[in-house]
């Protein structure tokens, strides 16, 4: 893999960013805080989507910008000659992700995971494989011979990956003793041989005990079955006995019934025999009203008549009464009009003068208004020509003070003999020309105010004159209004006159006589008692034929319920009913019930001893039943234990095998850049199983702690890089051909820095390209390429 192009926006503190890396030797210079670090988080952060160490994702974003503005990092790099682009964003307040894969300027791949896995698929490597394998800072190197042995060991490791095999072979062991804590546990609560054996016995015991009662059972319940047949025998008898009363009552109470449905009918006979002859006598009483009635509605008809006429006569004398007071509105409403048109008929007139004094107070106005604008201008330049008076009599009073030494108000030499003629030429402009021109202007201005007073005061008579003449048309409208109003009154005075005429004309053809209209009310009066009395009888009477119907329906249903009492009370007679027998067969039916309810109760307590050891036996077996259970779940346990324990041991050997073959690999690459890089006067580094490290000067090994700081920051370099290319061998990814170091000179002097520079350049064949990232400005110039920061 070899890095091309990285553009950012809005990441972190680069607002908008290109960089094009090239090959070589790169250095990656900026003080510190300029952003350094932040190039290779990007790099990470557009390959895996995450940063080195995981955290608020907030802190992406640009202090400057918006939640609008996008975050952007894309990336351009090639692998096994083949182009990529990688493009990460985050968007919105939530910062929603989004990526897209490029090969060779095709999409391949969308979405933020489905990328992460696509890189991760292609490099062969994860994020901390890719961390590990060819990022490196200045800690790891010198921590690679300072550190003490275990801590050493740890962290080596950790870049390896080897602490995850470590993690499993620690949760196996964890695993396995807590298995064997469960099957120690389970030997506590598992049942022994003899307790097996005697829940066993227990249980044949049951049975026996169970079989016993079911036999008593059986014997109980075919005495209950015979007691029971008894009971049914005596209880059909006593059936007998119930239905034989049951039938006497219900005759008795149909008797009875009988009975009183004859004595109501005699009552009811009794009442319409009465209710018949008291009708008859009223039907003959009516036949004497006949005549009553008859002359009742002839006058009924009359009074009507009457009542019409006089409902017409009333209406008549209130037409006329109206018309008088109508005719009365008619001449006022007529003399009102009149003397409301005169009062109008100087509208248009005055009107006409309303709009020409309108015109006139306009012009006035205007004319005000520009003599009042002449007056503010000769005010101002009055005020100006004062105010070069007061400049030019300060200017003299300055030249008096200072005398004849003084400078010149224009060229500002001094004046000496020139004095005198200075003084007496600012005097004469003050006096002959500014002086001068305020007295003119202040006799303009005394002529202009005297003719703008003029015009306020013709103006104020004309207003005057103007608000009359409003005042007085205003009274003509409301006078006009008033007319419209009389004439509307006046039309519906003439309107409601002509209709009462058409009425009175209607209604002179009725005449009505209050006399006759009181002798036919008197008449009718006298004959209002016998019609209503008369109406009373023709209402009763009407009950008559129905009453003499019921009647006889009465008579005839006397008779028949007289057959049916007879009928009833020799079928009563016939029913033979022994009560003291009913009694005694009671007894005897109580007697059976109870031996019945005593036999079931012992058959109740025998079938609840069989309950209660069936209980107790399927308690038994339960228990017998879980311990099997038991037994299989600590052999399944065992079971487990027993693959642990081959797991762990294949873990042992394949431990064993890696730090056989990765420990040597190490030691090979390392010790042929360390030659490489100190000439040949060092051939040969050993990494050993345990990865101490170890020098070999002049064939006899030494602790890598002998040497000198310049030769350990040396092998810890080489160490470092060799480390990297094995963990890339055993990721299987042969084509990343770029490392980084990331501040790896520390606080290290000016010779030495210079020595792990010389090494760069020594090894730098081996990868396409090397980065350094440092904040010391002084060593740019060992680079093939510098980006400044």
């Amino acid at each position: 893999m070899i890095l091309s192009k990285l553009h950012l926006e809005n990441f972190k503190k680069y607002t908008a960013y290109d960089i094009e890396f090239g090959e070589g030797l790169i250095g990656i210079i900026g003080k510190n805080g300029s952003g350094k670090s932040t190039i290779f988080e990007a790099i990470l952060f557009a390959l895996y989507g995450e940063f080195k160490n995981r955290g608020n994702k907030d802190i992406i974003r640009n202090a400057n910008a918006s939640t609008k503005d996008a975050v952007v990092v894309e990336l351009d790099f090639e692998f096994e000659s083949v182009e990529y682009k990688v493009l990460r964003e985050f968007r919105g307040k939530a910062l929603s992700a989004n990526a897209k894969l490029y090969k060779n300027g095709e999409l391949t791949t969308t979405g933020a995971k489905e990328v992460t896995t696509a890189i991760v698929k292609l490099t062969g490597m994860s994020k901390d494989a890719f961390m590990h394998t060819l990022f490196a800072s200045q800690k790891e190197l010198t921590s690679l011979s300072t550190l003490r042995n275990e801590d050493r060991k740890k962290m080596i490791r950790r870049l390896l990956g080897l602490e995850k095999i470590d993690f499993v072979e620690k949760e196996l062991v964890e695993k396995s003793r807590n298995l064997k804590r469960e099957i120690d546990a389970f030997k506590e609560v598992l049942l022994g041989d003899e307790e097996i054996n005697a829940k066993k016995e227990q249980i044949k015991q049951n049975e026996e005990k169970k079989n016993a009662l079911k036999k008593d059972e059986q014997n109980k319940t075919k005495e209950l079955v015979t007691l029971k047949d008894k009971e049914q025998a005596i209880k059909k008898e006593l059936d007998v006995f119930t239905k034989t009363k049951e039938q006497k009552q219900k005759l008795l109470a149909g008797l009875e019934l009988l009975k009183n449905s004859k004595s109501l009918e005699m009552l009811n006979q009794a009442k319409l025999i009465a209710e018949n002859h008291q009708l008859e006598d009223k039907q003959e009483e009516l036949k004497t009203l006949a005549s009553v009635k008859k002359e009742y509605l002839s006058l009924q008809e009359d009074l009507k008549t009457q009542e019409k006429l006089k409902e017409y006569h009333l209406k008549k004398e209130g037409l006329t009464k109206e018309q008088v007071q109508l005719r009365e509105q008619y001449k006022k409403a007529k003399s009102d009009i009149q003397g409301l048109e005169k009062e109008c008929e100087m509208f248009e007139q005055y009107s006409f003068d309303a709009k020409n004094l309108e015109q006139d107070l306009s012009i006035r106005q205007d004319a005000i208004e520009v003599k009042h604008t002449i007056e503010q201008e000769l005010l101002l330049e009055m005020k100006a020509q004062q105010r070069t008076i007061d400049e030019t009599n300060a200017k003299i009073a300055g030249i008096k003070e200072l005398g004849k030494g003084s400078a010149c108000p224009t060229c500002t030499r001094p004046l000496l003999e020139e004095y005198d003629n200075v003084i007496n030429s600012l005097n004469e402009i003050v006096q002959g020309t500014h002086q001068k021109k305020i007295n003119d202007y202040n006799t303009q201005l005394k002529n202009v105010q005297e003719q703008k007073a003029k015009l306020l005061e013709e103006k104020k008579v004309k207003d005057k004159e103007y608000q009359e003449l409003t005042k007085q048309l205003n009274i003509i409208v409301s006078k006009q209004n008033d007319l419209s109003r009389a004439k509307e009154h006046f039309t519906l005075v003439e309107q409601k006159g002509m209709k009462n005429k058409e009425e009175l004309e209607a209604l002179q053809q009725f005449s009505y006589d209050e006399k006759l209209h009181a002798n036919v009310r008197t008449k009718y009066d006298e004959l209002t008692p016998k019609y209503k009395h008369a109406v009373s009888l023709e209402t009763e009477l009407k009950r008559l034929d129905a009453v003499k119907k019921d009647l006889a329906n009465v008579t005839k249903n006397i008779e028949e319920l007289k057959k049916k009492y007879q009928d009833k009370e020799q079928e009563y007679n016939k029913v033979i009913y022994d009560e003291d027998a009913h009694k005694q067969k009671l007894t005897q039916h109580d007697e059976a019930l109870k031996t019945v309810d005593a036999q079931t109760t012992t058959l109740n307590e025998i079938k609840v001893a069989i309950a209660s050891i069936l209980g107790e036996i399927k308690s038994i077996q339960n228990s017998l039943d879980n311990n099997d259970k038991q037994l299989k779940k600590v052999q399944t346990k065992k079971d487990d234990l027993r693959d642990y324990e081959k797991i762990k041991t294949s873990l042992a050997e394949f431990k064993t095998k890696l730090n056989a073959k990765v420990a040597p690999r190490i030691s090979s690459l390392a010790s042929e850049m360390y030659s490489q890089i100190t000439k040949g006067k060092y051939q040969h580094i050993e990494v050993s199983n345990d990865f101490d490290f170890f020098i070999y000067d002049e064939g006899k090994k030494y602790p890598i702690e002998r040497f000198s700081g310049g030769e350990v920051d040396l092998a810890n370099l080489v160490l470092r890089i060799a480390i990297s290319k094995t963990l890339t061998e055993l990721s299987g990814a042969s084509s990343i051909g770029f490392l980084a170091f990331d501040e790896v000179f520390g606080s290290q002097d000016e010779s030495r820095r210079m020595e792990i520079l010389e090494a760069f350049h020594t090894i730098k064949e081996q990868y396409r390209q090397i980065f350094l990232i440092s904040h010391e400005m002084e060593i740019k110039e060992m680079f093939e390429r510098v980006v400044e920061l």
